[in-house]
């Protein structure tokens, strides 16, 4: 009050200003004829409350499995990996016995804001656990501090925490298919698909429904520690539900729940359903829960929790050994698997010397972005250990993992790069000619072929087909973000993309627009399967409709070339469709139609041909040489091959040394399928 009156002249602060809240109660009773008080019973009134209400957790104890492990004795030569998980709110460690998977030593504590510190307390800690002369081969890290604590203890074992969970679950069942799995801060959804998480979801910038949520509320709110949450909770009667709310409201609901006269235990239990509500609303939400469910993290040492999860999505949960340290202990399970694949090499790693290694912080740098040309700016800090200086920071990862050199040439492992210059170079080039009706041109006529979709499979066959009447292709350069002005309904991702590009295109001004309307592709048929159709995506289908419609203030009259195309049976099919489309540009010369008809098809084979040959020789290679692996790259070519939508992924595999291919470089000919699958994309990916 003081600061304002020294800014404000005319400010005014009545004395009554520190109870108006209660002034103005009395006022207004005053005012409404509010019922005298004559008795202390009269202060209180019966009505229905203003919450809903939860069954008692009491009645779901069966419905969830607590798993237990038994712990191994360290002996004197045991070769040992440790574990780190480094989260934003606690860091947690496990000594594992590589010969039996056993846990000789475990710790569990508060990273403080501080995660070297906290990972050099771990160390301390797991010493006075396991005094015995191990051997530590190796070292993994996880969680959100999982990079600086990676570089301070100099390992290249840094993993996300999505596969350090996930490979923990399946060692205790490889039945698992769903985690839940809540840390102090974070809340994440795991799927498993053969043992592998092949999708996930994190809670966003709200905490409402983690460990710290719970822990706080309980505390600050009710004076409850949270090791007392647990078996308060279980003996409420009647949970209030308090939705998935904030934790900037849960404290105004917990008051009214008071006020209401609702028991200690009811709000505790209450607060437990909040925190499993959150997660199951803005975390899992609509994705689908599987056949056998774990449920991971600190929370779950709190037996309340994964009861009142069992309570509200009505599945069985499984809550597997030591959850809090599934993390760390996944890690080192993770590490010791690529130890034996030879992708991490042994190493001595000494805790005692880990735990006293200091580090030094110098002056940051800004990052000038590099080849990548980002204009962030990022400070980087440098960091001094052991007599040695590494950057680390920064919004992306260039920093991190940087005691991991690795020089390689990305051009070798990127058959993603080969793929695209096998179909937009090397077939698609020459060719080109001047036809009789075009040879009286001083400059030839341009065609403009929209860069999206299939044109990312069938580029040689169009290619070489105009070219060889006689006409310049022309492609757009760029992606025109002013075409999502035209987007008139909500457009997947590579629709927009159409849409872009297309807005390049027409800048060009070709003198016609070649967008054909592709029904069905090719996919060598299977005597036994069911679905004929070999379809392309409903915008494939529709993407001369939608590119006219959303451009109609340019004038396509005598230029729009859109002839529907199916080639499942194969490209030859629609040899009249190619004559057709000549005959619209004005090409009259039968013999020079039916060559430049024979050269595209051809070339188009040529090209196909040659990229399962280079896959072959590729895969010959990967057998040679049982130290090499690589990654298969599986999704629609437009999407997944093309720069303009795959966000460099096949750039970060070959720039760390991994090879990558694409899948239609495999040989997947005559490979049968099982299932039923309607669209030819989706054929080929379950193909190869």
């Amino acid at each position: 009050m003081n600061f304002l009156q020294k800014l404000i002249d005319d400010i005014y602060i009545p004395k009554e200003a520190p109870y108006f809240e209660a002034l103005g109660a009395a006022l207004y009773g005053l005012d409404n004829d509010v019922k005298p008080i004559t008795s202390f019973e009269d202060i209180f009134y019966d009505k229905e409350s203003s919450f809903v209400f939860h069954r008692p957790l009491a009645e779901f104890t069966d419905k969830v499995i607590f798993k237990t492990m038994e712990r191994g004795k360290a002996r004197d030569g045991d070769d040992c990996i440790v574990g780190l998980d480094v989260g934003s709110t606690t860091t947690k460690a496990v000594i594992l016995r590589v010969s039996d998977n056993r846990i000789l030593g475990s710790v569990y504590l508060y990273t403080l804001g501080n995660p070297i510190k906290a990972s050099k307390e771990c160390y301390k800690e797991l010493i006075r656990q396991v005094p015995e002369r191990i051997n530590i081969i190796g070292l993994g890290t996880t969680g959100s501090g999982r990079h600086i604590a990676g570089l301070h203890a100099l390992t290249e074992g840094v993993f996300n925490e999505i596969v350090a969970h996930a490979t923990a679950a399946v060692y205790f069942d490889p039945e698992v298919d769903t985690i839940f799995e809540i840390g102090g801060q974070d809340a994440k959804y795991t799927y498993i698909v053969n043992k592998v998480p092949s999708d996930y979801a994190m809670n966003e910038a709200c905490s409402a429904g983690t460990g710290s949520f719970i822990e706080e509320s309980a505390y600050e709110t009710l004076g409850i520690k949270v090791t007392d949450i647990e078996q308060i909770a279980m003996k409420g009667n009647k949970p209030p539900n308090f939705n998935d709310q904030c934790a900037a409201f849960i404290s105004s609901d917990i008051k009214t729940a008071s006020h209401e006269n609702i028991s200690k235990e009811n709000i505790v239990a209450g607060l437990v359903y909040s925190v499993c509500l959150n997660y199951v609303n803005r975390v899992k939400g609509s994705r689908p829960i599987g056949r056998k469910i774990f449920m991971q993290g600190g929370v779950c040492y709190n037996k309340a929790i994964p009861r009142a999860m069992a309570a509200l999505t009505g599945q069985q949960i499984v809550v597997p050994p030591e959850p809090g340290l599934m993390g760390a202990f996944g890690v080192a399970l993770e590490v010791k698997e690529k130890i034996n694949l030879g992708l991490l090499a042994k190493k001595n790693f000494d805790l005692k010397e880990l735990s006293e290694r200091e580090v030094t912080y110098k002056k940051p740098f800004i990052c000038p972005g590099g080849a990548e040309k980002c204009d962030l700016k990022c400070s980087v800090n440098l960091i001094q250990i052991e007599n040695k200086t590494y950057p680390f920071g920064g919004a992306c990862n260039k920093y991190y993992s940087i005691n991991k050199k690795i020089k390689v040439n990305p051009n070798e492992f990127d058959f993603v790069k080969k793929r695209q210059f096998l179909m937009f170079e090397k077939y698609a080039k020459g060719n080109s000619q001047l036809t009789n009706e075009s040879s009286q041109l001083k400059v030839k006529k341009k065609i403009g072929l929209n860069l999206s979709f299939t044109i990312h499979s069938l580029y040689p066959l169009f290619y070489n087909f105009f070219t060889k009447l006689g006409f310049e292709v022309i492609l757009p350069d760029k992606v025109d973000d002013d075409g999502l002005e035209r987007e008139m309904t909500s457009f997947c991702y590579p629709a927009q993309l159409s849409l872009c590009l297309f807005q390049d295109l027409v800048k060009k001004k070709p003198d016609y627009y070649f967008v054909p309307n592709i029904l069905e592709m090719h996919v060598d048929k299977e005597e036994h399967y069911r679905i004929d159709n070999n379809a392309t995506c409903v915008f494939v289908i529709t993407e001369p409709y939608f590119l006219k419609e959303a451009f109609q203030d340019v004038d396509f009259e005598g230029k729009w070339i859109s002839p529907k195309f199916n080639f499942a049976p194969g490209y030859e099919s629609e040899y009249k469709k190619f004559v057709e489309v000549a005959h619209q540009l004005g090409i009259r010369d039968e013999k020079l139609i039916n060559e430049a008809i024979e050269t595209a098809i051809q070339k188009q084979h040529e090209s196909q041909k040659d990229r399962v040959e280079i896959g072959n020789e590729f895969l010959k290679f990967l057998e040679a040489n049982p130290d090499k692996y690589a990654v298969v790259l599986l999704g629609r070519a437009y999407n997944t091959f093309a720069d303009t939508a795959n966000k460099g992924i096949p750039q970060k595999f070959a720039s760390k040394g991994i090879y990558v291919i694409p899948y239609d470089m495999l040989n997947y000919k005559g490979i049968e399928l099982d299932g039923e699958m309607y669209w030819e994309a989706g054929k080929k990916i379950m193909k190869s």
